[in-house]
């Protein structure tokens, strides 16, 4: 009997759901036949997607845009055969890449601001400032806490592919094991990541959940910094119990790179005014887009007056990003960034993401998956497990960063909605299980590139990532603490 309600109680929470997100029924000649979307046909396009993203992103190591399309298509076929028009699926399309537009303009600005604020000495003045904090007892603690503030910056990627490397040198001259040396850079550069108002993960998960990215950040900050205090006190614990070879050697390694910022770039605390102006809009709740408007202003207004840069070079670092000719192969790598067209990937992945999820929704879809499960999550608690381990599923069977953020998004968004659950919980939720969990894949994008430039394998490296293990289970414990204090059951 009890089985019984519960099928009947998931079949009516499916016919709600497909109601509300099927409002075109009827067409102009009459009234429009049943569509019931079943859990058969939505499953077909979920796999599909599956089976296409893992086959060319692992096994041919190709980019997930073109997979990304044909598993649209094998969805739209799917909504064709349910008994959707082109109409009704074009029209899904457009409202799911609608939400994300912002986020896109976001990301271009990112690009834009990168390229100035190198330009303008900024990020190279953090860079020096921070390489000058690190010793040899606290290696892995300054390590994580400097890549955390490279990343803010530059992102997560950027972040591992330039100092992550000299610091891999770093460690191992001084008989840090590199497993525990990469998991330090790798805690450090998701960390960043998803604090920051700069990356394309946060932004993407703003778009995803329709809200500000910077209210966004402003959520997830509490709760990241305190993983981060306690993956630092981890990190100090093991340093401390590791045998070292000096301080010598570390100012062995970082002179030359500290050398070769002084001497091509200004290197003073004025070159920090475009970051004190982000951190004042973000202070006076300034919208996102102003908000970097004025940064990118203020780092040409450095950049002018500081460096002696041009407008014509300002203007070229906005659109194709920072070029550095230092010399120095690997400030130069670390250098060259930013510009609008670095965004190009990171957007056409956002547009085609989305108008999956679009199509998936409209067509009922994502309903007919979750529907079935939704009636036995009763609490918030319960709620934020799913969500962090679909995130985390998603990491694993469709391998992208973007991917295990943007779907379970927009699948779960409209449940949260219905219980009354805030969306930026939901997004903190994302960033925790979607971004962070990303490099502990060996065969996601985000493990791919981490463990082939640091030259540590995923799996080696995990079990020290302290704080990327530590997030998503406090967002967990965090949901059932909420849970606990509720007086009855979501829903």
């Amino acid at each position: 009997m009890t089985q019984t309600t519960e099928t009947n109680d998931a079949d009516a929470h499916l016919e709600s759901r497909a109601s509300r997100s099927n409002p075109a029924r009827a067409s102009h000649d009459g009234p429009a036949r049943p569509r019931r979307t079943r859990f058969r046909q939505a499953f077909i396009s979920v796999a599909s997607m599956i089976v296409l993203i893992f086959t060319c992103v692992v096994g041919f190591g190709a980019e997930p845009q073109v997979p990304l399309v044909f598993g649209t298509l094998v969805a739209g076929l799917v909504a064709s055969w349910i008994g959707y028009s082109w109409d009704d699926m074009l029209e899904g399309m457009v409202q799911g890449i609608v939400p994300s537009l912002e986020a896109i303009l976001i990301l271009l600005l990112i690009g834009m601001l990168v390229g100035v604020w190198i330009a303008a000495g900024t990020v190279p003045t953090m860079i020096y400032y921070g390489l000058q904090i690190i010793s040899d007892r606290y290696f892995l603690a300054t390590t994580a806490l400097i890549c955390t503030i490279v990343s803010f910056a530059i992102g997560s990627w950027g972040t591992v592919g330039t100092v992550g490397i000299a610091f891999m040198g770093i460690g191992l001259a001084l008989g840090v094991p590199a497993p525990a040396v990469a998991g330090c850079i790798v805690s450090g550069a998701y960390c960043g990541e998803i604090i920051s108002p700069l990356s394309d993960a946060t932004n993407l998960t703003a778009g995803v959940i329709g809200r500000d990215v910077f209210d966004l950040m402003k959520k997830t900050l509490a709760l990241a910094l305190v993983a981060l205090a306690l993956t630092l006190a981890a990190y100090t614990t093991v340093g401390l119990s590791l045998g070292t070879q000096g301080t010598g050697q570390i100012a062995a390694n970082i002179q030359p790179i500290l050398n070769g910022l002084r001497e091509g770039f200004f290197i003073s605390p004025i070159c920090m005014a475009p970051m004190a102006v982000m951190v004042a809009c973000i202070v006076i709740k300034l919208p996102a887009i102003p908000s970097m408007l004025l940064g990118i202003i203020a780092g040409m207004l450095v950049a002018w007056g500081t460096q002696g840069t041009s407008l014509p070079l300002v203007i070229d670092a906005c659109f194709e990003g920072y070029l550095s000719h230092s010399g120095n192969e690997l400030i130069d790598s670390l250098l060259t960034a930013g510009g609008m067209m670095s965004m190009t990937n990171a957007v056409t992945i956002v547009l085609i993401a989305m108008a999956f999820g679009g199509l998936m929704e409209r067509t009922g879809q994502m309903q007919a998956l979750i529907g079935p499960f939704m009636p036995r999550i009763k609490t918030k608690g319960a709620m934020t497990a799913i969500a962090v381990a679909a995130c985390m599923g998603m990491n694993v069977v469709l391998p992208d960063q973007f991917l295990g953020i943007s779907v379970p998004g927009q699948m779960l968004g409209p449940e949260y909605d219905r219980r009354g659950i805030s969306r930026l919980e939901l997004g903190r939720t994302l960033l925790a299980g979607g971004a962070v969990t990303s490099p502990l894949v060996p065969w996601n994008t985000c493990g791919i590139y981490c463990s082939s430039i640091l030259g540590v394998g995923a799996v080696a490296y995990s079990r020290y990532a302290f704080f990327c293990l530590a997030l998503p289970l406090m967002t967990v414990a965090l949901g059932y603490l909420h849970a606990a204090r509720e007086t009855g059951p979501i829903g």
